[in-house]
């Protein structure tokens, strides 16, 4: 047999620990990053309105200066009401509701005019996924339903969401 080598144990141990140190901090980010059901209703995709009296951050009208008129696109019996009295339940001016011309896909759409589109983002938070279409007239914000509606968001939900921005 030939003559034992003497081993040297301490580089392979020290490139053990610092593969091992590396591993710990990979499984430390991956267990404590924001999981995707732990986030909240995301504001709809528009820029932040601002306050007439000069405020730097996003202000939003209270729900009481908010009228909504809700269309039924949804083609389900009934839908349009029962909508407009879960907003008038939350604070909210309400229309006349009704039926929309057409069935639409998707959560909904929520139409604004030039004067209402800090309205129409409020509203917006109650029904997320829905997208807010301009060149709706008049000071009401009208909402169609779509098919793919379901319920308005919880107003914890709404609130959570609405947290970081200013009311009017």
């Amino acid at each position: 047999m030939a003559a034992s080598t003497a081993r040297r144990p301490l580089p392979a141990l020290i490139f053990l620990l610092v593969l091992s140190v590396l591993t710990a901090i990979v499984w430390w980010r991956v267990l404590h990053r924001p999981s995707a059901s732990s986030t909240v209703a995301s504001p709809p995709p528009t820029a932040p309105v601002s306050c007439t009296s000069g405020r730097s951050k996003p202000a939003l009208p209270k729900p009481s200066a908010v009228t909504v008129t809700v269309l039924n696109g949804a083609d389900r019996d009934g839908l349009a009401g029962q909508v407009t009295s879960q907003f008038k339940a939350r604070g909210f001016r309400t229309g006349t509701p009704d039926n929309a011309p057409a069935v639409i896909s998707g959560v909904g759409q929520i139409k604004y005019g030039s004067s209402t589109r800090s309205a129409a983002t409020l509203v917006g938070y109650y029904l997320p996924g829905a997208k807010l279409v301009s060149g709706g007239s008049g000071s009401t914000v009208t909402v169609v339903l779509g098919t793919g509606f379901h319920a308005l968001a919880s107003q914890a939900t709404v609130d959570r969401a609405v947290a970081g921005t200013t009311h009017c």
